[in-house]
């Protein structure tokens, strides 16, 4: 058995190519990045994020057409009217969530409102620092999604479908693969821990979830935008150890960082781990709401076939 190529496929196993995939997003985003830094210096969020959304696009397209033999929407992306209305259920879903986590540590006194984004708090306007927080959480939920689930996900699945695992086996497994490099991937962030790191993976398997059933994107991106720029540049809150260049509420926390998170935000705390139950339980009650069968989507359990087009179109 050739170890890197499958003769059957007529391509590249499919951990070679997460592998490939992987370092050619931190190859290109850095250079991305030592560019626009040259010819745009800024502080500003959106510019540390349009490097990276250019190295995750290149090195999945790349993979795509190169490694995967494969075409761009079957990662997820297939634009359809249903995956519009997924992507706005999911911003729904996700600003409930954490305005639920506020009013908890507001009503409990962990948190308190010491002022508005319109208070001249830096050197850049509050519209400047709320359309760049705007564009760059936008910006990271698409890449992120992209990346850990459109593509890993999807590819380790395909590797992973052995006859003693089944479809459903591969998917649980590669879906924690996926959910532990996206974990690790936030260890450098600032104030980072081992909790806020083990909270992550599991808000990796709670985005995953709504692409295996749904078999797009859509409702994934939404989630994890909204739950980033409502949390950072709504309520105030730091986004994954970040605080971002403006928020319409400016807050000060006091409670026990047991449950708030503390510096880091809520993702590091127990009232974090709430907020992505009240996610998953809403993406599951709307995904079936919305006529999804509840199981592993086709994208997931078909065979590959060389040289040809995904079925799955999205709804």
């Amino acid at each position: 058995m050739n170890l890197f190529f499958n003769k059957d496929e007529q391509r590249t196993r499919a951990g070679w190519r997460v592998l490939i995939q992987f370092f050619l997003f931190f190859f290109i985003s850095g250079f991305a990045a030592l560019a626009f830094n040259a010819l745009f210096p800024s502080s500003l969020s959106i510019a540390s994020a349009i490097p990276q959304l250019i190295g995750v696009a290149v090195s999945i397209i790349l993979a795509a057409y190169a490694l995967d033999k494969r075409h761009l929407e079957d990662y997820g992306l297939s634009l359809s009217p249903q995956w519009w209305k997924d992507l706005a259920a999911g911003i729904i879903i996700a600003g409930f969530a954490l305005s639920v986590i506020f009013l908890i540590e507001w009503t409990a006194g962990w948190l308190i409102i010491s002022g508005y984004g319109w208070t001249p708090t830096s050197g850049h306007s509050f519209l400047w620092g709320i359309l760049s927080a705007l564009g760059a959480m936008l910006l990271v939920g698409f890449y992120e999604e992209w990346c850990f689930r459109g593509y890993q996900l999807l590819n380790l699945t395909e590797g992973l479908q052995y006859p003693k695992l089944g479809v459903r086996g591969a998917v649980t497994i590669a879906t924690l693969a996926s959910s532990a490099v996206f974990g690790l991937m936030h260890a450098f962030n600032p104030n980072s821990s081992g909790i806020a790191i083990f909270n992550i993976m599991l808000a990796g398997i709670v985005l995953a979830i709504p692409y295996i059933i749904t078999g797009n994107l859509a409702l994934s991106i939404g989630l994890h935008f909204s739950w980033n720029f409502v949390q950072g540049g709504i309520l105030g809150f730091a986004v994954s150890g970040i605080r971002l260049d403006a928020s319409v509420i400016q807050i000060t926390q006091k409670g026990p960082i047991f449950w708030t998170g503390g510096v880091f935000g809520p993702e590091a705390g127990l009232l974090g781990v709430l907020g992505m139950a009240i996610i998953g339980g809403g993406s599951y009650v709307y995904i079936v709401k919305s006529g999804y069968e509840r199981k592993v989507a086709p994208l997931f359990s078909k065979r590959y076939r060389a040289n040809t087009k995904s079925d799955e179109q999205g709804r």
